[in-house]
């Protein structure tokens, strides 16, 4: 994986998932859990950082973009680590292994990561070369 920014976002979603999970641990509230939250983050790291390679890795080659042999690998894995997630999900739900809330606010870190990111990106990038006027 050679974007940074995706490398960013991976280490946002840690870093998020971390800071939630000890919040959930010192809150110690009931409905929420330690676990739900670290396996939700968990879930959200796995998949984001799958994702993010396949695409990559997708990506790598040719400017002309992506040969139609290709595209349907990608999307055939897209779609099984997309269902992958699901079934792990309802697995890790319906077994009591943690509680519905705490698993969503954990999975939230991966949304939380990529506005991190995001605001990281416009507050710190070099503004790019104004354009002259036409007149």
């Amino acid at each position: 994986m050679k974007d940074k920014r995706l490398l960013r976002i991976n280490i946002f979603i840690i870093v998020i998932t971390v800071i939630l999970s000890l919040t959930a641990l010192l809150l110690d509230i009931k409905q929420i859990g330690f676990s739900g939250v670290a396996i939700g983050g968990f879930l959200a790291f796995i998949y984001f950082l799958l994702l993010s390679i396949f695409v990559s890795k997708a990506f790598l080659g040719d400017e002309e973009g992506i040969e139609p042999k290709e595209a349907g690998k990608l999307s055939l894995k897209l779609l099984l680590l997309t269902v992958g997630l699901a079934v792990i999900t309802i697995a890790v739900i319906l077994t009591r292994l943690c509680q519905p809330f705490g698993f969503l606010i954990g999975f939230s870190a991966l949304f939380g990561g990529i506005a991190f990111e995001t605001m990281a990106f416009l507050v710190f990038s070099k503004p790019k070369n104004k354009t002259e006027n036409e007149n």
